[in-house]
């Protein structure tokens, strides 16, 4: 299974990714963000990690984040240092439902314990 930063690439100084933040910003990544690059995923698993093929790309939710080459950065893009913190963090359902909630995501709680999202017809 294909990974997106083989063991040569992760040797590399600096890091060949970087993460942009909301801001339009940079930062180094953290070591389980890397850990996350190198390990393997299957090209069809909604849980691979989501990396922007150019700086200006938004993800599914219009915004600007995500993981980036470095070089595809424009010059001058600021480059802050990496969490002391893992910011990949496993969410609990209510995490999930909040925050679904609060990109304006409809959320239905069913009788057996499990939700529906539905994003609102606009």
């Amino acid at each position: 299974m294909p990974v997106i930063v083989d063991k040569d690439q992760a040797k590399a100084d600096p890091y060949p990714f970087v993460y942009v933040n909301a801001d339009g910003t940079a930062r180094e990544l953290h070591p389980r963000e890397r850990n996350f690059l190198e390990t393997p995923f299957h090209p069809a698993d909604g849980g691979r990690p989501y990396v922007k093929d150019k700086y200006s790309q938004k993800n599914g939710w219009g915004e600007v984040t995500g993981f980036l080459k470095r070089s595809k950065l424009p010059p001058g893009t600021r480059i802050f240092a990496a969490p002391d913190e893992n910011p990949i963090k496993p969410m609990t359902k209510e995490d999930m439902k909040q925050f679904l909630r609060a990109k304006g995501v409809e959320v239905t709680e069913n009788s057996d314990g499990s939700f529906t999202a539905r994003k609102p017809n606009r």
